[in-house]
Order: structure tokens, then sequence, then C-alpha cells
């Protein structure tokens, strides 16, 4: 089957992950061969899309990266917290929230689409990491759980550094009662972390995600917080808030470079 590409593939990324040491990156929606909705560079299999044009947006990203397509590594989300590291046995089915690796070519995926998409890196030890978190996974912090497996493959929480891809933000993260007691029970009331929307309570979910990180002993300049949110730019990226399933899903990568 034959495509035709959508143009320019256009990758958001954080100036904290080292280019040299690592690929990293959240792509946004455009550049790839997906259609209607989920126009054009839908990285996700499980709303609809057809499995080829998943594959060749997939291989678009590692060509315009630089990296072998069968090189990404992902595992099914499910809103939880655990953690599997390359090279361990892999159950079936996988279902992982966060993904630790110290091999050298190897890419890491975190499928998101309002969600965080999460990377981690630690440049000295070589080591890396990727999440998906919802709210769930956030109150209950498959971030850390990540620098945990990370700390276990080598790297120090002193060198790690994260990276918060495209996600909804605070301006659009409206939710009930039921979760902001959640967050409250979790994280306190912490300044920002429950504002006032226009008809309920809103959560940042960055907020939530830097305490929890800070009291991990991660550095506060090693947590980059600041993403774009996908619910505000419908432009750039996917919303499932917006389009629901029939929208299409994004994806963090971060893969330690040979050499």
């Amino acid at each position: 089957m034959g495509f035709t590409d959508s143009g320019e593939i256009r990758v958001y990324r954080s100036s904290l992950i080292p280019s040299d040491r690592f690929w990293h990156g959240f792509p946004e929606r455009h550049g790839g061969v997906s259609d209607g909705p989920r126009e054009s560079l839908n990285l996700g299999f499980r709303w609809g899309d057809s499995h080829d044009r998943v594959t060749e947006n997939r291989r678009l990203v590692a060509v315009e990266e630089g990296y072998q397509p069968d090189a990404l590594v992902v595992t099914k989300h499910v809103h939880g917290t655990e953690v599997w590291r390359v090279g361990e046995p892999l159950p079936d089915p996988p279902e992982f929230d966060g993904l630790v690796s110290d091999q050298a070519g190897v890419v890491l995926g975190a499928f998101a689409a309002d969600c965080i998409p999460i990377v981690f890196a630690d440049p000295d030890a070589k080591v890396c990491g990727a999440a998906h978190a919802g709210w769930r996974g956030t109150v209950n912090r498959v971030a850390v759980n990540v620098v945990g497996r990370m700390v276990e493959a080598g790297a120090s929480v002193g060198g790690i550094r994260v990276a918060l891809g495209p996600s909804i933000g605070p301006c659009c993260f409206e939710v009930g009662p039921e979760v902001v007691e959640e967050f409250r029970a979790a994280f306190g009331d912490a300044p920002g972390l429950v504002v006032d929307g226009p008809k309920k309570k809103h959560v940042d979910l960055r907020v939530a995600t830097r305490l929890q990180l800070e009291a991990a002993a991660l550095a506060p300049d090693h947590i980059d917080t600041n993403p774009p949110c996908t619910m505000c730019n419908p432009g750039r990226f996917f919303s499932y808030r917006r389009e629901g399933k029939a929208g299409g899903v994004h994806m963090g990568f971060v893969g330690l470079k040979p050499g």
C-alpha cells in the first residue's frame, strides 16, 4: 500500500535532554499518513486506525529522528504504575505504564492523547525511561517508580533529567470533586495543584508531577514541566477530551544513542 505523507514532521523537545546522547521528543500531529480526525501522524493502534498507516507513521518518525524503526519498544498502558526494564521477561499481555533501558540503540515509547508522556534520561549513567501518566498514574506516582527502576539500572537520582510532553493543562483539565480529593490526599494543598474553572475545579497534572519528583530528591532544575496544552492546540496536537476515540494518539520517545 502506498501513502502520501502530509508534510514536515515537527517534534517538540526539551533542552534538558542532551541530543548528542539520546534520541528524544514528542512528535506533533502533522507529517504522517493517517486521515480524517486522526490526520495525520497518529502513532497509536488502539482506536481503529489502519495498522498499515500507524506502522508507516512510526517508520516516518524513526527515519526523521535517525533510529531504526524496529528499535522502538512499547507496551500496553493501563493507567497503572508498573515499570518494565528492557531485558526482563515480558508477560503477555505486556501491560506497563513505565519503561526503562540501559541498552544503546533501544528506543522507548509512551503513548498519550491528553495524559502526560514523560521521558527520563541520566546522561552520565546512560540510562533512560519513559512513562504514560494519566491522572491515576500521577496520583499513584508512576514517575517516581520509573526513577526507582532507573536507579536499579545504575542511574543516580541527582543525574536524572525529566521532560513532560504535550498534555492537557490546568486551563482545560476539569475534574469532579472525587478526583480533586484524590489529588489533595496525595499532594496536600500545594499552590496551583487545584484551581478554579468556569464550572468545576481544574487539576494541574504538571504541578503534581513536579511535586512527586522533587519529593523523590530530583533537582528542580532537572524537571521540565512546561509543555503546551493538547486541548488548547488542535492544530498541533490530538486530544482525547476534544476528539474522543475518533482522534489520534501521540508518543513520547527516548533512547540511548550508540557510542
